[in-house]
């Protein structure tokens, strides 16, 4: 679940208490030796550079985009929030109302849609989410109940939408083409502190056909809290703990979730929220989330930083948390194709050309650096206060900047 306060977007995702906030400007169409988002440096001399895709700007929206999202053939949808303030908030006694962008495949502006996300209550801000499941198709999860969510599906860019909930019914062999592998609570369990925990959890999917939700037929073989870890060209990831050691695991799947091999990155924490795993030409790093100590003062803690060469069935582990040295938070990263490894951090962004082992600060980059991941289209880099600022790249080195504001 989301909440957004007021028109500007403050967004915390409950899995991994995470705050996405603002990063620095950069040039558009960012070339070779040029600055990425938030001044993370780019390539010197990246092989086989792709130009960024060429997303078109729209200002004037009905109020500010978020939960944006890419299909390989370029086409997106996003959601759009107008939230009041205080004072209107009294007067007109709701919260946000919603609408929707969609950029169609080939389109050279954004398209304006009514969504059927009911208006939030007073006081309550955004929770609803947008998961792309292919062109054209999409599902909005309104992000007000933990189990059996109400949910809309669009597979025609939104002109029709089909209500149903995220309850799973049946069982899928595989992911499908275009959708994604999601976690699913099965049921929540309140703990002595009132806090409600995840119980039981499996992998699911959603099908692109008709939105509904279906349990992985073969599931990872870990124990604890399963949850998607990453999706990297043709191998998914989920992270969870092992069943023989009760370690930190991750399970990898390059048959689109058909079977699973399950290794255990050395000398993770216990007591950590997951890993988030990227890839590049030069292999794969997982990045461990969790809580680091009091007086480090950073709410989506990194522990550690694993890298793999042989597409995750082993992981070494090539950067560790020490106090006071940075980047001691993670908010996305981007793993791009001239070897280097940049971190989005609350304190910044911060680039390694050492395989993860040692980073400098990204140049002028001074404070919270945007939020970043993958889409099917390419790296998805975002500010977060909602200024509606958004970078998107094929490579992770040439950048183009596009902008969706009201």
């Amino acid at each position: 679940m989301n909440w957004v306060y007021g028109q500007r977007a403050v967004v915390a995702a409950l899995s991994a208490a995470a705050l996405l906030v603002v990063g620095c400007s950069s040039a558009e169409g960012v070339r070779d030796g040029g600055k990425g988002p938030s001044g993370s440096a780019g390539a010197s001399a990246a092989p086989r550079g792709e130009s960024p895709p060429r997303i078109p700007s729209m200002t004037g929206l009905p109020g500010w985009a978020y939960s944006l999202g890419f299909a390989s053939d370029g086409s997106g949808f996003a959601l759009i929030a107008r939230c009041p303030n205080e004072d209107e908030e009294r007067e007109r006694g709701t919260g946000c109302v919603h609408k929707g962008a969609v950029l169609d495949h080939g389109a050279k502006t954004w398209r304006v849609i009514d969504v059927p996300v009911p208006d939030t209550k007073d006081d309550w801000g955004v929770t609803s989410d947008l998961m792309l499941i292919g062109p054209g198709r999409a599902l909005i999860t309104e992000g007000l109940a933990s189990v059996d969510d109400r949910t809309w599906f669009t597979k025609d860019g939104g002109r029709t939408w089909r209500e149903s909930t995220t309850k799973v019914t049946g069982t899928a062999a595989a992911v499908p083409a275009g959708s994604r592998l999601v976690g699913h609570c099965d049921r929540w369990d309140k703990e002595p502190d009132g806090n409600e925990i995840c119980g039981r959890s499996r992998l699911a999917t959603v099908l692109p056909t008709t939105g509904e939700y279906r349990a992985l037929a073969s599931q990872p073989p870990l124990a604890g809290y399963v949850q998607p870890a990453g999706e990297t060209g043709r191998l998914f990831f989920a992270s969870g703990e092992s069943r023989e050691s009760g370690r930190p695991a991750l399970a990898v799947s390059a048959d689109r979730g058909r079977t699973w091999t399950v290794s255990e990155p050395p000398k993770a924490n216990p007591k950590g929220w997951g890993f988030d795993v990227v890839s590049s030409r030069a292999g794969l790093f997982a990045l461990e989330r969790g809580q680091l100590p009091a007086e480090e003062t950073v709410k989506n803690g990194l522990l550690a930083i694993y890298a793999s060469k042989d597409e995750g069935r082993t992981w070494q582990r090539v950067w560790a948390f020490r106090s006071g040295i940075e980047p001691r938070s993670v908010l996305g990263a981007v793993a791009a194709d001239d070897g280097s490894l940049t971190v989005y951090g609350e304190s910044g962004a911060w680039t390694s050309a050492t395989g993860g082992r040692t980073f400098r600060p990204g140049e002028g980059s001074t404070g919270p650096a945007g939020s970043a991941h993958e889409t099917p289209l390419g790296w998805l880099w975002s500010d977060s206060y909602g200024n509606g600022t958004y970078r998107i790249s094929k490579d992770g080195v040439r950048w183009h900047t596009f902008q969706l504001t009201d």
